[in-house]
């Protein structure tokens, strides 16, 4: 959501360039890594300004678990209501920055013996161009903010700025720093053709709120590849932390190509495969298409696999990820289901297609 939020989703659209967006918070740092307007890759990890926090004198109001960890390996005591010395700041600060820059690299940083990574590292990939940052310790990193608030963001903020030339990719600006989140959500209702969808049983609907994936499936050759297509699911809902099971989910399948016999078994197989940790659960199966093959999807699904979960495929639709979509009962005289679709909104500037200036050159060259 912070690479999109950001810009640096849009930007590596517009700079056709490989964009990281490090989102450094209170807790944890998100790290994204955009191509082409999607997020390719993500992890995050427990570096953040608030892991310690202190009172207007210095005091220690509140320590993190993540922050005793990286004071017991620097030997520095953050016993509640004791001053935290300045050097001792600067020394959490300066080895939380090396965590993350770890992690940026692809590493499984850790403190105190144990792991910071809250997801899998960063896979080995081609050369990033840029890096971009958001979150609230950004606005130091850009110099957009002078106060304090009683945490290490300040410090946190200039151990990042040393580090950055070092690392290789430009440092650029963001079109959001701490605002890099949605700012609303708008929704509207659109009917689905009954011609066109499968619902069995018709007591499986209404459906509400279902978060929709998006996963970049291959269609576009003659064979689909049914490994390809669970772990295309698998990967979203693992980055979205869907993978447990307990939500169902919308897939949304921009589906291109013929709908033979082999084609539509190759990919329905595909599907069940993926989502086989939410029908475990009894989770209907989900499908919104932008073509008119959800009715053939659905009884491949229901009569030659034998699927015993419900299933609901619709289709003429057009979803995106950060989509949630509610699915009614369908209407006795048309056959048709209304679908309301509820998108999140982010910032005018960091949307894609809108207008954008370069940032200023000693933005990215500032140490």
């Amino acid at each position: 959501m912070a690479a999109h939020g950001s810009g640096a989703a849009a930007r590596s659209i517009r700079d056709k360039s490989t964009v990281m967006n490090i989102d450094v918070g209170g807790g944890t740092s998100k790290i994204a890594i955009c191509v082409d307007g999607r997020v390719s890759d993500l992890t995050a990890l427990d570096v953040g300004a608030r892991l310690v926090c202190l009172d207007p004198a210095g005091r220690i109001t509140r320590v993190e678990e993540a922050g005793r960890r990286f004071a017991a390996e620097l030997g520095i005591d953050l016993a509640l209501g004791t001053q935290l010395s300045a050097d001792a700041a600067r020394a959490l600060a300066a080895r939380m920055a090396e965590r993350l820059f770890e992690a940026m690299a692809g590493g499984s940083p850790e403190a105190g013996g144990a792991g910071l990574l809250r997801l899998d590292p960063l896979p080995a990939r081609s050369a990033i161009d840029l890096v971009t940052f958001s979150g609230g310790v950004a606005e130091y990193v850009y110099g957009r903010e002078a106060q304090t608030y009683g945490d290490l963001g300040v410090l946190l903020a200039q151990e990042i700025r040393a580090r950055i030339e070092g690392f290789g990719p430009r440092l650029e600006g963001s079109s959001e720093g701490i605002r890099a989140t949605v700012i609303g959500a708008s929704q509207y209702t659109t009917q689905v053709s009954g011609s066109t969808i499968y619902v069995s049983p018709l007591e499986a609907l209404p459906l509400r709120n279902l978060p929709v994936i998006a996963p970049a499936f291959a269609l576009d050759a003659e064979d689909i590849d049914t490994a390809a297509v669970a772990s295309a699911i698998q990967a979203v809902l693992k980055r979205l932390d869907l993978a447990d099971g307990e939500t169902p989910v919308a897939v949304f399948v921009p589906w291109r190509g013929s709908a033979t016999f082999q084609r539509l078994d190759a990919f329905c197989e595909g599907v069940a495969d993926g989502l086989a940790a939410i029908l475990a659960e009894g989770h209907p199966l989900v499908l919104a298409g932008d073509g008119d093959v959800g009715g053939l999807m659905g009884i491949h699904l229901r009569e030659e696999m034998q699927l015993d979960n419900a299933i609901i495929s619709v289709d003429g639709l057009e979803l995106k990820e950060f989509d949630y979509v509610d699915i009614g009962a369908m209407l006795p005289n048309s056959g048709a289901v209304p679908v309301v679709i509820k998108s999140l909104i982010f910032p005018t500037s960091a949307a894609t297609g809108k207008d954008w200036q370069p940032a200023p050159r000693e933005v990215a060259g500032r140490a």
